[in-house]
Order: structure tokens, then C-alpha cells, then sequence
């Protein structure tokens, strides 16, 4: 079945070590796998409150860990990241959307659990006039990328040479887009959960209902 909008939600797989190593001073490792789980389902939540379409989880790892995923998420399409970097991931994600007729697609990040539904149904929405839409993240990142597909191939250029998993990301983006002229809006910011700091964010911000919450619950729980 054809869909006009589509969002695709970026994540890796929960392998302890290897994950959310910036919280492993006040959780453990499998805690800090555990969490990530935890804010992948909430990410999911949020996306498919927006009732736009379909949502997808894309994740950077093999097929044991897309089968894994599946096998958590029923409800979703879940694919294989490609090779490369960050940008090479993100821009075969978009050119693969738009060449099954997607219009409108938005790749979101998995460490956003309590990002509000309406920011991407917004995202979505902005793209009705602009070529790309950025949520920025509070660490200089981006939280979401949304494309419109008559904007495609030139938008590939805001992936390309970036410095990833630094404080330039979003500014080198920005940069590369006036150079080729594409229309951006900027969404409100929003913040990863990368530092205890942030998991003490996520304690006030976090619904009762969610995964996240019943996450800390656990982990006091155990603490106590």
C-alpha cells in the first residue's frame, strides 16, 4: 500500500556496552540497555500519535537484530540500516522512501522519549512549504529530519561531510543547505538522554503510563 508521509524512527540495537555509555556512571550496563529499549518504545508511542502515516524502525545493525526488533515491535516495519556513515544511512533511508512514492518523510531519533507527538505532526506539516525541516537537538544534533521528495536529490548535500556526533552538526546542515539554496525551518529544540543529568530531566518529564517511567520505577526500586 502506497503512503503519502512516512516516518522512520533510527535506532541501534540494545547490545549492553555499547549503548547509552554516557549514563553508565549511575546505571549499569544492561540498565543503560534496558533504557534504551525503554526510550525506543516511547520514541514509537509519540511517532504513531501523530496519526500521519505509517511509522518504520530502522535500525544499524544485522538481521538478527532487525528479527529481534520485529519480534518487539509487531506493529511496525522494521529494516536494516545501510552501510556507511550516519549521513550515507540517512540518505539511503530517504531516497528508498521516496522511490516507493513516499511525498513526505521524517527520520526521527530513538533518544527522544518525551519529545510531544505534535512536534513531528508539525514537522510533517511545515514541509507543505519548506524543503527540509530540522528539529534541533540541545547538544548542536538534530533530533528529526524531515524532507519533501520534490526536494530530493538536492537535499542529500545536509548528510554530506558533516561532523557527526558533535556540537557543528546542526550548523554544518544548515550551511550546506543555503549553499545549494533549499528552504529550512527549524522546529523548537528538544533534548537526547546522554548524561545523567538528562535521566534527571527524564524523571519530571516522563508520563506515568510510559516506558520510561516504569523504567525508573524499576531501577529505584532496585536501588532501594
Amino acid at each position: 500500500m502506497r503512503h503519502d508521509e512516512l516516518i522512520i524512527v533510527f535506532t541501534k540495537p540494545a547490545e549492553p556496552g555499547r549503548v547509552k555509555t554516557g549514563l553508565l556512571p549511575i546505571l549499569t550496563r544492561d540498565e543503560a540497555a534496558e533504557f534504551h529499549l525503554a526510550a525506543l518504545a516511547d520514541t514509537l508511542a509519540a511517532a504513531k500519535r501523530t496519526l500521519r502515516g505509517p511509522v518504520e524502525l530502522h535500525v544499524a545493525g544485522d538481521k538478527h537484530d532487525v528479527a529481534e526488533l520485529r519480534a518487539l515491535h509487531p506493529g511496525h516495519a522494521v529494516r536494516q540500516q545501510s552501510g556507511g556513515d550516519l549521513g550515507d544511512r540517512l540518505i539511503h533511508a530517504f531516497a528508498e522512501s521516496f522511490a516507493r512514492g513516499v511525498q513526505r518523510a521524517l527520520v526521527l531519533g530513538s533518544d527522544h522519549p518525551t519529545l510531544p507527538p505534535t512536534y513531528i505532526a508539525d514537522a510533517l506539516q511545515q514541509l507543505e512549504d519548506a524543503d527540509v525541516v530540522i528539529g534541533p537537538a540541545r547538544d548542536g544534533g538534530h533530533y528529526a529530519v524531515a524532507i519533501r521528495r520534490t526536494s530530493w536529490p538536492e537535499a542529500r548535500v545536509i548528510f554530506r561531510r558533516i561532523p557527526w556526533s558533535t556540537s557543528a552538526v546542526l550548523r554544518t546542515s544548515l550551511e550546506r543547505a543555503h549553499l545549494v539554496g533549499l528552504e529550512v525551518v527549524l522546529m523548537p529544540d528538544w533534548y537526547d538522554i546522554d548524561s545523567p543529568d538528562d535521566l534527571q530531566a527524564l524523571r519530571g518529564d516522563a508520563p506515568a503510563g510510559s516506558s520510561c517511567a516504569r523504567f525508573l520505577r524499576e531501577v529505584d526500586r532496585r536501588r532501594s
